[in-house]
């Protein structure tokens, strides 16, 4: 019993210690954010949120912090998908973030600029010069209708990012129940229609007639391989 009771009184002073002594004081947070290289502007909009949220956490006792809580808080920004958050004794806090993706940006009527994410979240309205370069969808139906929209984006997510498909080079995509997903490339300055199903199948198709179009220095006004067997290719009259 009398080897028990420095035991006891040291545990008791310690965690006196760690409930009240300034040691415990939170003095800095680490932040790592994943981020896509080209929403660097997003995060240094978005940067004064996070910091202010980070400062009200400093000289706070590190053992009562509502760790719930400030996870919440964290989440709460609208571009922040997920947090990772703990404790770095004796006096830190440590947040992985993993930043939302865009996808593509949805333009109303007044050219205002809404991000989408790739999981069909509907993200704040964006300044041109911050938005990431993504391809437009100016269909106010398509944005509205969250079943068709998430349509959208799957059947996006599987066009080939390669040559004319590229990302870089679609300007615009849509959908419709008939021609499914459509997008206007900048380049060849044709309208290309990939149907609801095998997009990926289908935009290799597309892939193969552009190269076959840009050897014989043929020009196309609509690529239309909406259909299960055939791609149909309407030429430019007008260079």
């Amino acid at each position: 019993m009398y080897f028990l009771t420095p035991i006891v009184l040291v545990a008791l002073v310690g965690w006196g210690l760690r409930a009240e002594n300034d040691f415990f004081l939170v003095s800095d947070s680490q932040v790592e954010v994943e981020i896509p290289e080209d929403h660097q502007a997003l995060l240094k909009y978005w940067q004064p949120k996070i910091d202010q949220q980070l400062q009200a956490l400093k000289g706070v006792n590190i053992w009562k912090l509502d760790l719930q809580k400030v996870h919440q808080e964290m989440l709460d920004i609208p571009w922040v998908k997920s947090v990772h958050l703990s404790r770095r004794f004796p006096d830190q806090l440590s947040f992985q973030v993993q930043w939302e993706e865009v996808a593509l940006l949805y333009v109303d009527n007044n050219n205002h600029i809404f991000p989408v994410a790739r999981d069909g979240r509907k993200l704040p309205q964006t300044e041109a010069v911050v938005a990431p370069p993504r391809p437009i969808l100016r269909n106010s139906k398509i944005y509205e209708d969250k079943r068709a929209l998430n349509k959208l984006l799957q059947a996006y997510s599987k066009v080939p990012n390669s040559q004319s498909l590229r990302m870089e080079n679609i300007a615009q995509v849509d959908w419709d129940k008939v021609t499914g997903l459509t997008l206007d490339l900048i380049d060849e300055r044709a309208k290309v229609h990939l149907g609801t199903q095998d997009i990926q199948t289908k935009g290799l198709q597309v892939l193969r007639v552009t190269e076959y179009l840009k050897s014989q220095k043929h020009k196309a006004r609509v690529i239309d391989a909406s259909f299960s067997k055939k791609v149909l290719v309407r030429p430019r009259k007008h260079p």
